[in-house]
């Protein structure tokens, strides 16, 4: 099903089905609650047991939710536009996996660019999507880096969009840029990319408010605090880690995703996958 549900189901929707949602998913095994400044602790806790402490306890064990599985394929959809935006992603890893931080020092080697930025000379400069592709060929009019996980899997892949009249030549450098995970990285450019992503995070650690929601975030997902480890495991990233997990990953099976006017010229999913190997 996807994430964000089907107009056509709508109607489908009811009191009861409503109801069994909130039975199985808002139940007191099932919430955290957190907070951060809080003067006075006892006063606290006081104020969620008044507004949460009617929350009857429900036979949380007979509700297994059902693992999500990855099946890849491929989606063309047609729009009136000389276009084409191409999407390629692989199934990556959970949150739990060890792999977990190499995704994301991948995720900033990659980096994005588009034809206009707002950010001022020099802004990203040094990622291989401006490098290595929007500076190289003059049809590519944005790159970008996707990387999402999730409690059962992930995604990691790339976006690309240009004229739909070379749209074989977009697949062909997306591909080409995704192959060269598999080689070594130079040290420098390596070593730039993590520290602007510890920067990154560190940043977002700043506010309150991020600190508050990842610490829930962290516990609810690995039961544990690991928000403190992250510069850390990013320092750990090498390049022959980073060659191991994008080799495992491009083995794997692709989702190909075309929008644009020319869609029929972009490479089919079975090709791709032979151009990977």
């Amino acid at each position: 099903m996807p994430r964000l549900g089907m107009a056509k189901n709508v109607d489908n929707i009811d009191q009861r089905m409503l109801q069994q949602f909130v039975m199985d998913n808002v139940t007191p095994k099932k919430c955290l609650i957190v907070a951060s400044g809080v003067k006075n602790h006892i006063e606290y806790v006081d104020l969620v047991k008044e507004r949460l402490g009617e929350m009857l306890p429900v036979p949380e064990q007979d509700f297994q939710r059902t693992p999500s599985e990855y099946i890849g394929g491929e989606y063309r959809t047609w729009t009136e536009t000389p276009a084409t935006s191409i999407t390629l992603a692989f199934e990556s890893c959970p949150w739990s996996s060890d792999d977990f931080t190499t995704y994301y020092v991948m995720n900033q080697l990659i980096g994005s660019a588009s034809a206009f930025s707002s950010g001022g000379p020099g802004k990203g400069m040094h990622c291989r999507a401006i490098s290595n592709m929007m500076q190289k060929y003059n049809f590519v009019d944005g790159v970008s880096a996707l990387n999402n996980h999730f409690t059962d899997s992930g995604l990691f892949g790339m976006t690309i969009e240009g004229p739909g009249s070379h749209s074989s030549e977009l697949m062909s450098v997306l591909v080409e840029e995704l192959n060269k995970l598999k080689d070594p990285i130079d040290e420098t450019e390596l070593n730039r990319a993590k520290n602007i992503l510890k920067m990154s995070v560190l940043q977002q650690m700043e506010n309150q408010e991020n600190r508050l929601e990842e610490i829930a975030k962290n516990y609810m997902t690995m039961g544990d605090l690991t928000f403190h480890q992250y510069c850390d495991k990013i320092d750990a990233v090498t390049s022959s880690t980073i060659n191991s997990v994008a080799s495992k990953m491009l083995q794997g099976k692709p989702t190909l995703l075309v929008t644009g006017g020319a869609i029929n010229l972009v490479p089919s999913v079975t090709d791709v996958s032979r151009q990977l190997v």
